[in-house]
């Protein structure tokens, strides 16, 4: 006797599950034991980019500034021509007037209206009204306590998406 296959109508059919998608961080930061540390710390949470310097973030904005959610910015950028302030400030168009001085790599970036952390050891060069001036959104001193940078990160998303 021959078995017939039952036939699962298509609107019955188990559905395939949706992988919800991570929010995307750039990471800017020049030292590589920090950038493994912060990877190993975050990488569960969302999906990662990785910038050792000025260029490196510039290429990566320039290619997927739509995709990014979030940009953690180390301040000092060894081997880099901008630091971590400067590149923020022109991220945000602040350094409008006069771009000359700018080296190639770095002129005509999209504006970035994504939220923007510093993650550094240098908060004391700076004062917090000054990093934010800049134009970043929060400020998180290293060593870095993950839990908040974490809950930072969850607050500035779920502000985005607020409005």
């Amino acid at each position: 006797m021959k078995r017939h296959r039952e036939s699962v109508p298509l609107d019955r059919k188990a559905s395939v599950p949706q992988v919800a998608r991570k929010e995307l961080l750039l990471y800017v930061e020049d030292d590589q034991d920090n950038w493994e540390v912060a990877e190993l710390r975050l990488a569960k949470n969302y999906d990662l980019l990785h910038a050792s310097n000025d260029e490196e973030a510039c290429r990566i904005i320039r290619e997927r500034w739509q995709e990014i959610d979030v940009v953690l910015m180390d301040i000092e950028l060894r081997g880099s021509e901008l630091n971590g302030v400067e590149l923020t400030e022109l991220l945000r168009g602040n350094r409008l007037p006069d771009r000359a001085w700018l080296p190639a790599y770095a002129r005509d970036l999209p504006a970035l209206s994504k939220p923007i952390v510093f993650v550094t050891a240098h908060g004391t060069r700076y004062t917090s009204v000054q990093l934010m001036l800049s134009g970043a959104n929060r400020v998180i001193t290293k060593p870095v306590n993950f839990p908040d940078l974490h809950k930072a990160i969850s607050e500035l998303l779920s502000e985005r998406t607020s409005y």
